[in-house]
């Protein structure tokens, strides 16, 4: 296997950076809250917490202690913005501390909305559940996302949390006993036009995957890149799309120089109406499975859109598909890199 070498997901001058940060200043500059007393400061979510005028810092509860701003958040990472995996925590700390780079920010294209909004004409979405705590864990943890890109999917209920189902027979949704993931994709006023469920349960080798009834197929997941973009990623599934934009983050790239649509399959309904709404556009990028018909399909996605006057590329994923990718990426970091924390 190769081993990853650190420059795959910061630089040295970020590393460099990153090390000589105020970490007090910094945490003070994202709005997370310090007290002044003396010649430290101290955490006002955590009294335990101080970190003194020359960068060392205690975290007496926990048990920590030390003189890396890195360190430090990283802990802070993990303990209060839901990071659950070690390594992506303390990456997200080097790129966050040399410059902010990789942070997901809000789109003219994505407007938060705390309320629920009508589903289309035939599609009614099942009720969330109060939180999103096995979403996160199975994403994040069991699949490896980007735990921030992640939140911003959630925060902007492309994804959400249910123990609903729909009964045919009685023809209304009602609570089972299984937690599943809920994607949902939207029109341009903000309906809900498509929606499916993925199981949670990560120790099984069929999945739970269901489409919501009444869904409409030419509306694709989709993670909107920057306003000014002319790209649109295309993949056979939503959590490759997200596994996608993870790797470019953890690698020091700007995620969200393109737009990523999920085609849910092989078709390609989805990716015209993407088009259509969009005429900026000017470049495919097929990112569909590297097997006999991932292959095909980008064939036959190329000739019919460069047809079109559409530059089309390949970009193939090293494994079976970006999913797999994103795991051996985290894989051989931890395997094959030694942090200077």
């Amino acid at each position: 296997m190769t081993r990853a070498t650190r420059a795959e997901f910061y630089t040295t001058e970020e590393y460099a950076a990153a090390k000589q940060t105020n970490v007090a200043a910094f945490l003070i500059s994202i709005g997370y809250g310090l007290t002044r007393s003396g010649n430290c400061y101290k955490g006002k979510l955590h009294d335990s917490l101080v970190i003194r005028d020359d960068g060392r810092w205690y975290w007496n509860s926990r048990q920590l202690h030390g003189h890396s701003p890195i360190e430090l958040f990283k802990h802070i990472l993990i303990n209060d913005f839901g990071y659950t995996n070690e390594i992506t925590a303390a990456i997200s700390a080097i790129k966050q501390l040399a410059g902010g780079r990789g942070a997901y920010t809000i789109s003219e294209h994505e407007k938060p909305d705390p309320l629920p909004r009508e589903s289309g004409d035939s599609l009614q979405l099942p009720t969330p559940y109060w939180n999103n705590n096995r979403v996160m864990a199975y994403l994040c943890k069991t699949r490896g996302l980007d735990q921030e890109i992640v939140r911003g999917l959630i925060k902007y209920r492309k994804i959400y949390e249910t123990i609903q189902s729909w009964n045919k027979e009685k023809q209304r949704y009602e609570d089972t006993p299984f937690h599943n993931s809920l994607f949902v994709a939207y029109d341009n006023e903000g309906k809900p036009q498509n929606a499916f469920l993925r199981g949670t349960i990560s120790n099984t080798d069929k999945p739970f995957k269901r489409d919501v009834e009444g869904s409409n197929k030419s509306y694709s997941f989709t993670l909107f890149g920057r306003p000014s973009s002319n790209r649109i990623f295309c993949y056979e599934g939503a959590l490759d799309a997200i596994s996608h934009a993870s790797i470019s983050k953890i690698s020091g790239e700007d995620w969200r120089d393109g737009h990523r649509l999920s085609l849910g399959g092989i078709s390609f309904l989805g990716l015209d109406r993407f088009l259509i709404d969009n005429p900026q556009i000017t470049t495919i990028i097929a990112c569909l499975d590297n097997d006999a018909t991932g292959n095909r399909t980008s064939e036959k996605l190329a000739e019919k859109y460069a047809a079109k006057g559409y530059t089309v590329e390949r970009e193939s994923s090293v494994y079976k598909d970006f999913s797999e990718d994103l795991m051996n990426h985290l894989l051989q970091y931890e395997q094959g890199c030694e942090m200077e924390l």
